[in-house]
């Protein structure tokens, strides 16, 4: 009995994971490079379904995914996190938070967010403006939070968001997750 339940919970943990987040490999630097599915990101108001929806969507000939569409917010706050001594030593890694801007996705984009970058063990914290007025509605783009290069023996978390707090509604975003790849 005590097989059956073990093999159920590791059934359990990697469809979790699964869910959660994919690895992979860089076939040029052969670097390890992971995929953050929204539910592995921390929204804020994301159980509150006023605000957030969580659909599954599937791209051709691929595997589903669970996204959080963005009905409406005013302090939208989207971010993640990842161990950096599950990353390769002595790499340029990029970060990019995937998302799609619904056709109607016209209201509260007018002010830029916010993409933030920080490093374990330093005080120093990467932030940049990002206008999504102008950007294409209806397909995935990637947003660049920014790089960072790994060091081997290094811990700590590498953490990264998206945001914009002044209090402005949004919404007809759809995030898919994100990628931490290494530079090519």
């Amino acid at each position: 009995m005590k097989k059956k339940a073990d093999a159920s919970n590791k059934t359990e943990k990697f469809l979790e994971h699964k869910r959660l987040m994919k690895k992979g490999t860089d076939e040029k630097s052969g670097a390890e490079c992971y995929m953050l599915y929204a539910r592995a990101l921390n929204i804020a108001w994301s159980g509150n379904s006023e605000y957030w929806t969580w659909n599954c969507y599937k791209e051709t000939d691929k595997e589903n995914f669970e996204v959080a569409k963005l009905r409406k917010v005013c302090w939208l706050d989207v971010s993640g996190k990842l161990e950096m001594s599950e990353l390769s030593p002595g790499i340029v890694y990029d970060i990019f938070y995937v998302v799609k801007l619904t056709k109607g996705a016209s209201a509260g984009w007018e002010l830029p967010i916010t993409l933030r970058l920080s490093f374990p063990d330093e005080k120093r914290v990467l932030c940049r403006q990002l206008s999504l007025l102008m950007k294409p509605r209806g397909e995935w783009i990637e947003l660049n939070v920014g790089s960072f290069q790994t060091e081997k023996g290094k811990t700590g978390e590498v953490c990264f968001g998206l945001c914009d707090h002044r209090g402005h509604w949004k919404r007809g975003l759809i995030i898919k997750g994100a990628i931490i790849r290494a530079r090519n």
